[in-house]
């Protein structure tokens, strides 16, 4: 399929679609036991109705009718490929325009308003041992930005959170989705792999998309968190709480506090995870002297950055510096 076949086949009338024009009412197209829709006030999809065929679908959601609320305990990805949705995310108004993407957790009551024929939304669907084990995992090493979007998604215990994405004009993020539905939506061999692999580059794009909305967001919390945390992923090695909270103006007991309830982490621990992140790369790639290694990551006190370095990977940099060297031979 290439993306004029994809265009034509989002914006066809499916059956349910004109069942849901004709009558305005909304068309279960899932195969459910009467138990499971016994309670449509808060429904809870079951994961066995999306998974048959591979960890990762994409659907595209039925127009004409609101879908009701409901949760489930797999991840979704909601692209809006055309026109506008406007969503109820735990009891909170949403409206997301074309070419934005909005994450939701697992367990997050949503429900979506009725859409016209111009309004298109396709659903990504992620089985949660696989977001976990496989994706989480290969961005383990990326920057305090990156963890902060991951563990919004995946380490909370509440797990009710959703992030809005404004990236209608990443041109980039726009291509790499679309063809990833090419790939779901046509007939092609080894679909699932495919999909697994644009699934990895559509979430390193959305690294680089630093504008965006979220329930976390609230009590006085602003939309530019992501923005203070690319600042200290850039001046890791000088950067103070004062000169972080004077760029963005803010009190800077209130910013150590912000920082604290929204990333988990105290000002000077993601200082400390950004350095650390460097440190260990320069020891696995380059012979530079761990004295200069400190110094280029902004500790003035060789001893201080062992101590540091013992306390976040449990061994001394020359332990890890030779453990760098025994994986790249085997």
């Amino acid at each position: 399929m290439n993306l004029l076949e994809l265009d034509r086949y989002l914006r066809a009338i499916t059956d349910v679609e004109a069942q849901q024009l004709a009558t305005g009412d909304n068309v279960n197209d899932l195969p459910l036991k009467a138990s499971e829709t016994d309670d449509m006030t808060a429904f809870r999809m079951p994961d066995h109705l999306f998974f048959e065929n591979g960890p990762i679908q994409l659907r595209k959601h039925n127009r004409f009718s609101p879908m009701f609320p409901h949760m489930h305990s797999f991840i979704e990805i909601n692209y809006i490929y055309s026109g506008s949705c406007v969503q109820r995310i735990n009891g909170e108004t949403v409206k997301l325009r074309q070419g934005q993407l909005c994450m939701l957790d697992s367990d997050v009551l949503h429900s979506i308003d009725r859409m016209d024929e111009n309004d298109i939304l396709v659903n990504i669907l992620i089985r949660k041992d696989v977001f976990a084990s496989a994706i989480l995992g290969r961005f383990a090493t990326g920057g305090i930005v990156s963890q902060f979007l991951l563990n919004a998604m995946a380490g909370d215990a509440s797990h009710d959170r959703y992030v809005v994405f404004e990236s209608e004009e990443h041109e980039k993020l726009q291509f790499f989705v679309q063809n990833m539905m090419c790939e779901a939506f046509g007939e092609e061999r080894y679909a699932q792999e495919m999909l697994y692999g644009h699934m990895m580059i559509v979430f390193t794009e959305l690294m680089r998309v630093y504008s965006y909305r979220t329930n976390e967001s609230a009590d006085g919390a602003r939309a530019d968190l992501l923005d203070m945390l690319a600042y200290i992923e850039r001046h890791y090695r000088t950067c103070t709480l004062g000169e972080l909270a004077e760029t963005f103006n803010f009190n800077p007991n209130y910013l150590g506090n912000l920082l604290k309830k929204k990333t988990g982490r105290t000002f000077m621990e993601l200082i400390k995870t950004q350095r650390m992140l460097h440190a260990s790369a320069l020891l696995a790639n380059t012979g530079d002297s761990v004295e200069n290694i400190a110094r280029n990551v902004g500790y003035g006190s060789l001893g201080f950055f062992y101590r540091a370095f013992a306390s976040h990977y449990g061994m001394t940099p020359k332990q890890y510096r030779k453990r760098a060297a025994e994986q790249r031979t085997t």
